[in-house]
């Protein structure tokens, strides 16, 4: 995903990344690298555990807030 900063016209590469939680599926969102990891730890310590991914890859999660 390609992001434009509408006030200098300047293209900023964002991270775009998918929290996952089987146990709650619901919750499942897809956010920028700094919300992502927050997400990820407090669903892990509400549900036992969660993911992060991207582009389908797994590439960290936390298990009981771990």
């Amino acid at each position: 995903m390609t992001l434009y900063d509408k006030g200098t016209n300047e293209t900023n590469l964002m991270t775009r990344l998918d929290v996952i939680c089987p146990s709650a599926p619901w919750e499942n969102t897809t956010t920028d690298e700094d919300r992502a990891w927050d997400l990820c730890l407090s669903l892990s310590e509400e549900y036992g555990y969660a993911q992060v991914r991207q582009n389908g890859v797994i590439i960290g999660d936390y298990t009981d807030g771990r």
